[in-house]
């Protein structure tokens, strides 16, 4: 999650109206959500035709029959884009708009392919009002005290205050069993509302406490970034007992799922358009699995226009949610699966991705580890390859994994899925020895 006191600082008043916005909009009749969903679905396709090469070359054919698309809210007649199209056709992409002011965002997602993606300022707005009701449904109050259990690398200490963000910071670098009275002594004198972790890390924590008879209530936790297993699920509430909140989104704000305080998924419909797309192509029914495509609603430099995320979900049955809110409900984030590479000095870290993100020359990457002290790296070219993407790889790797662990680098042609069709970017019998679901006590 990014969640930047430089943007609110930035965009104060538009944050706040967009906010205020989303804090009425959770309450609107369903009907009227519909409204403003179509409304904006309208606007962004047919901006993007007027002002951004690529759909003005292969959206405007479609352009006569948008209104019928946004009626029935069915976009399956127009095509899809993937991160390999935004890596293919970036300057196509950007918007032709004058005025509109840029930043890069950079991700390479669990499947290991990096890429660029321009953002504006109110793509900032809406992400960052957009994760404030995220927290806000988590219990959080914006300025409240918080733990995050993070990934940056540190040289520093093993817990850290963030005076900006009012968090105590958890650097998973330093992530290990003998560290976890310090960890929990600080969360006790720092008092925080929540803790937001990746499950992989949470999880860990939780089953070192039980090891070591140590107790622990903070009054909720959220979890992000990773998919969030039942087995994890089940150990953190059993350990922690207190209510478990988790969420789904992205570095190019493709798309946004969380869960309200009655433990349902919700789609924040106002931040983008989803779509469950099944293997046949048809959208996926009550109790179905497809694929997320999205259509965002705030970045008008690089708008994306039924973007295959890679991602799986489960929609529910159909039923209503208690909470009330008039949001789509999903039964489950089937998506991003990982494991996590366990070093030799006792550390579990996942969201190893970063270190790929500025290696350009690489179309896909995998991590494989066999046992503690060594893991291999295979990597697909792409036609810019350079030794400099190597380099940048094994520098970015060794931040977070030390010098005790070996790297060899492989080439390969292609990377293969695994059973659920996606393909996993770290595989890692250590880390999955590690994370096996355990028993709950009484279990």
């Amino acid at each position: 999650m990014n969640f930047r006191l430089r943007d609110f600082v930035l965009y104060p008043l538009a944050i706040k109206r967009f906010h205020d916005l989303l804090l009425a909009s959770q309450s609107w009749p369903p009907e009227r959500l519909r409204g403003w969903v179509q409304e904006r679905l309208d606007r962004t396709l047919r901006l993007a035709v007027r002002t951004v090469p690529y759909y003005r070359r292969t959206l405007a054919p479609f352009e006569s029959r948008f209104t019928e698309y946004v009626d029935r809210l069915d976009l399956r007649d127009l095509p899809l884009i993937t991160k390999d199209t935004v890596r293919a056709h970036a300057a196509e992409l950007r918007s032709e708009s004058p005025g509109l002011r840029s930043a890069v965002v950079r991700t390479s997602g669990t499947t290991g392919t990096p890429a660029e993606f321009l953002v504006d300022g109110t793509s900032n707005v809406a992400q960052f009002a957009s994760l404030w009701r995220v927290l806000n449904w988590a219990g959080y109050g914006f300025g409240d005290r918080f733990v995050d259990i993070r990934r940056n690398p540190s040289q520093g200490a093993v817990v850290r205050h963030d005076r900006r963000l009012n968090a105590l910071v958890v650097p998973v670098f330093h992530f290990r069993r003998e560290n976890v009275p310090v960890y929990l002594d600080a969360f006790r004198r720092f008092r925080p509302v929540l803790i937001k972790s990746y499950p992989s890390a949470l999880d860990l924590l939780c089953r070192w406490m039980r090891e070591l008879d140590l107790e622990y209530q903070p009054p909720a936790v959220l979890t992000c970034a990773e998919t969030l297993f039942d087995h994890q699920r089940a150990v953190i509430r059993d350990v922690l007992q207190c209510p478990i909140h988790d969420f789904y989104n992205h570095n190019e704000r493709a798309g946004l799922i969380s869960t309200c305080e009655r433990g349902t998924y919700h789609v924040h419909e106002e931040y983008s358009f989803l779509e469950l797309l099944a293997d046949d192509g048809l959208a996926a029914g009550p109790g179905g699995t497809g694929e997320v495509i999205t259509t965002s609603f705030h970045n008008d430099v690089m708008p994306l226009i039924r973007y295959r995320t890679g991602d799986l979900v489960t929609r529910t049955a159909g039923e209503p949610c208690p909470c009330g809110r008039p949001h789509a409900t999903v039964a489950r984030i089937n998506g991003r699966v990982t494991d996590v590479v366990v070093t030799p000095d006792g550390r579990h870290l996942g969201g190893l991705e970063h270190a790929f993100m500025q290696a350009r020359g690489v179309h896909r990457s995998q991590i494989v580890q066999e046992q503690v002290d060594e893991i291999t790296v295979n990597i697909v070219k792409a036609p810019s390859y350079s030794e400099a993407d190597r380099d940048r790889i094994e520098r970015g790797l060794r931040s977070f994994l030390g010098e005790a662990m070996r790297i060899q680098f492989r080439f390969v042609d292609a990377i293969q899925p695994g059973e659920n069709g996606k393909v996993q970017f770290v595989v890692s019998k250590p880390g999955r020895a590690a994370a096996r679901p355990l028993t709950t006590r009484g279990g």
